[in-house]
């Protein structure tokens, strides 16, 4: 069965549900309604929702198929009139999950609003954080979302090395991925690189100025709605529930500003059109998708995007970074929705890039889009602000970047004082030339005293004087 695409939207009083079910069979048709839960059933199509709110089918619900577009249009009345459902755009947290495993009550809670579970305050360390004290446990050599995935890749990554730098993550401990990464980067770092980006002001301006189009004046964060598209996308992925612990939480939600950062540095240096090289951008940037890392501080993730910002990408630019910096801000800004949006960019880039990094979508965007859409928007306010209170300087990046602009700046001076000094030198050969005179001119007074002079003695003497006054240097000829 195939489920088909739908919206929902609401007022004071009623939900509205349109599903789109062309080639249906109307006389086949069933619609169910209990409570929270609205069941659609049309050959080949099956949509099962779970609202987050009471509806009621009585004798003021309508209904209407529009033939020519497939739709079923359908209105229902709230059990509880003037009560807001939340998240009805959520297309795949609507989605009757599948039922969630028996966990231990005393450990995990589960957070119904969100879908997502955490740590009780004061419970003890979950499985996951058990097993990281054991060397030969295989979740401590895990990867993916949430380091959910346990498999052997194999010889996977090392047969793509332009998605991932680390080649084999089933064998590397997570704890060590960050320190190796590190240390890969001090070696890509290019000092030539960065000093001429730091230098041709010319050539960054138009980057340095440029507006993210989420920041632009005609930019409308309430008007931003999915579309056909993006909702065909999330109708497709699985409902489920996360049970993470409070360290898996936290490293998820770094993961996703690690990821937002790449996806800034694309749009702000493309100039909002992504280009062929805009996955390769978003995977290179990005520590998870590279380096399949975790991160345990917000200023930790921050400091690994701007060091490899100035590693690998075309421009290299501190002041770059601080603008992508604070373009990530606005955007989480604009609210959940946007950032799922975006997300969803990704999604699309990695599925239609040539060099197989839908791999990446398995591994981390999918869950991505269904995290989110289970997450509180004050969580991603919670972790905007905690981002935006962060100030990277860059003596915390581990390039000496401060010592090596002021030694490209003495440099600089040097140059500048022996140019000027040869050109100096080359000034006062020119005056040292032998015969070298000053041009010919007219001496007034004798012209006054010699008026007496017959004419044709005066024009021989000025004549002879003229020619002796020119030098060979002066000769046009």
């Amino acid at each position: 069965m195939l489920t088909p695409k739908f919206k929902l939207s609401q007022d004071e009083n009623h939900v509205y549900i349109n599903v789109h079910a062309p080639y249906t069979n109307i006389g086949e048709t069933e619609i169910d309604v209990d409570g929270e839960n609205f069941l659609f059933v049309s050959s080949p199509y099956f949509l099962r929702l779970r609202l987050p709110g009471r509806i009621v089918e009585n004798d003021s619900a309508k209904g209407s198929y529009i033939c020519d577009s497939g739709d079923f249009n359908l209105t229902f009345d709230k059990v509880n009139p003037g009560e807001h459902f939340e998240n009805l755009d959520m297309i795949t947290s609507l989605l009757a999950p599948r039922e969630i495993p028996e966990i231990n009550p005393n450990l995990v809670e589960m957070l119904e609003e969100s879908g997502i579970a955490g740590e009780e305050e004061g419970a003890a360390c979950s499985k996951s954080d058990k097993d990281t004290e054991s060397d030969d446990d295989t979740t401590n050599y895990a990867y993916g979302f949430g380091n959910k995935v346990c498999v052997e890749l194999g010889d996977v990554a090392s047969e793509f090395p332009h998605i991932f730098e680390l080649k084999e993550p089933d064998r590397v401990a997570i704890a060590d991925r960050n320190d190796l990464r590190i240390k890969h980067e001090n070696r890509k770092f290019s000092t030539d690189h960065y000093l001429a980006d730091f230098f041709d002001e010319e050539l960054l301006e138009p980057y340095l100025n440029c507006v993210v189009f989420w920041n632009k004046e005609d930019f409308d964060a309430e008007s931003i709605e999915f579309t056909d598209e993006e909702i065909s996308i999330l109708k497709d992925l699985p409902n489920k529930s996360y049970l993470l612990s409070k360290t898996e939480y936290t490293q998820v939600m770094l993961g996703l500003v690690d990821i937002l950062y790449a996806f800034c540095y694309d749009k702000r240096t493309t100039q909002n059109d992504a280009s062929v090289e805009s996955s390769w951008t978003i995977n290179k940037l990005s520590a998870t998708f590279s380096w399949f890392c975790v991160f345990k501080e917000t200023k930790e993730v921050l400091i690994a995007a701007y060091r490899r910002a100035l590693s690998y990408p075309i421009f290299r630019n501190f002041e770059l970074c601080r603008n992508i910096h604070d373009d990530m801000i606005s955007l989480f800004r604009k609210g959940k929705k946007f950032v799922i949006k975006c997300i969803i960019e990704i999604y699309n880039m990695f599925n239609s890039c040539n060099d197989a990094r839908y791999i990446l979508n398995q591994l981390y965007v999918k869950d991505y889009l269904i995290f989110l859409q289970k997450c509180r928007q004050e969580e991603l306010d919670e972790l905007c602000n905690n981002i935006a209170n962060i100030d990277i300087e860059k003596k915390d990046l581990g390039f000496e970047l401060d010592e090596l602009e002021e030694a490209a700046k003495l440099v600089e001076r040097e140059e500048a004082d022996v140019l000027q000094n040869e050109l100096a030198c080359q000034l006062a050969s020119i005056a040292l030339v032998p015969g070298l005179k000053k041009p010919p001119y007219i001496d007034v007074t004798a012209l006054i005293n010699s008026s007496s002079t017959d004419s044709s003695s005066y024009t021989s003497s000025t004549s002879d004087s003229s020619s002796d006054s020119l030098d060979s240097d002066d000769d046009p000829s």
